[in-house]
């Protein structure tokens, strides 16, 4: 677009058009710039607001991706870092206007997760469309702590089986995760911890006809590849006083720093455009 002349420039070209060297008015010329100013300014105005509308449109038709889990996917406070949990991080990886609603809680399992009302609270948010990513098994498989406890062939399964049936019932999507695995590493050498539990997940999904993304089979990979020293820096483990959090320093092989988490929840992106699912159309393209 051509930009307004100003003042001076307008004379110039005036003399030149007339051949007589006839001056403009300057008051005349200054009006017209004025006038032809604040056209442009309302026009610019009118096209930012109408743009402005468009993206609260957009943004109230987009889906929600909610998320219901335990420690390892639940948010942190910025106190707590580098203590990270995937579920937050997932939000580095969503297009823009996407909402991730993290209602994942510490020490929860499928059983406490619904026994404190919690799945209730998240099924009533929700709207058509929306996305529910479902991953517990780290405290389900605590038979020591009866109100957590929940049998990996039993009452697990059952309770993934009622998520996904419910998680429907309210024209949602429901997605299973499988647990991801913890740091074990006994005598330098990976151990598996989460026993049957991430089997049960994939059975549940082929059964109900659901959508897996399996973080267990990749941060089995992951770690298997990095070793014992090299998958230090994918959790909590700092020297005392690294963090303010921790001036005693921490030791913990379930929780993932920041960088941790951003790989899990890569992984889970990943899966998504892999399979192709709906839920990958909400996030950035990915390598």
């Amino acid at each position: 677009a051509e930009r307004p002349r100003q003042p001076d420039e307008t004379r110039k070209r005036s003399a030149a058009g007339s051949g007589r060297g006839v001056r403009a008015d300057p008051r005349i010329d200054s009006r017209r710039y004025m006038a032809g100013r604040t056209i442009m300014l309302k026009l610019t105005a009118i096209g930012m607001a109408a743009a402005l509308a468009v993206s609260v449109l957009g943004a109230a038709e987009l889906p929600t991706i909610y998320l219901a889990g335990d420690s390892t996917v639940c948010d942190y406070k910025p106190e707590q870092a580098p203590m990270t949990g995937w579920g937050q991080a997932l939000r580095d990886f969503c297009k823009p206007g996407v909402t991730v609603r993290n209602l994942a809680v510490g020490g929860r399992s499928t059983k406490s997760f619904q026994d404190e009302g919690r799945w209730k609270k998240l099924l009533a948010q929700l709207k058509p469309g929306d996305f529910v990513l479902i991953q517990f098994g780290h405290n389900d498989q605590k038979k020591d702590r009866p109100a957590l406890y929940a049998e990996a062939g039993t009452d697990y399964r059952a309770n993934l089986e009622k998520f996904v049936q419910e998680g429907r019932a309210e024209q949602a999507t429901p997605v299973l995760c499988t647990p991801v695995n913890r740091r074990s590493f006994p005598n330098g050498v990976f151990r598996r911890s989460l026993a049957e539990y991430p089997e049960v997940v994939r059975e549940v999904g082929r059964k109900t006809g659901t959508a897996v993304l399996d973080l267990n089979a990749a941060t089995e990979k992951l770690f298997l590849a990095e070793g014992v020293e090299g998958t230090v820096k994918y959790f909590t483990i700092v020297a005392p006083g690294e963090y303010p959090g921790y001036p005693k320093g921490a030791k913990d092989n379930t929780h993932f720093s920041y960088l941790g988490a951003v790989t899990v929840a890569r992984e889970a992106v990943r899966s998504a455009q892999e399979q192709k699912l709906p839920l990958a159309g909400l996030f950035i393209n990915i390598k």
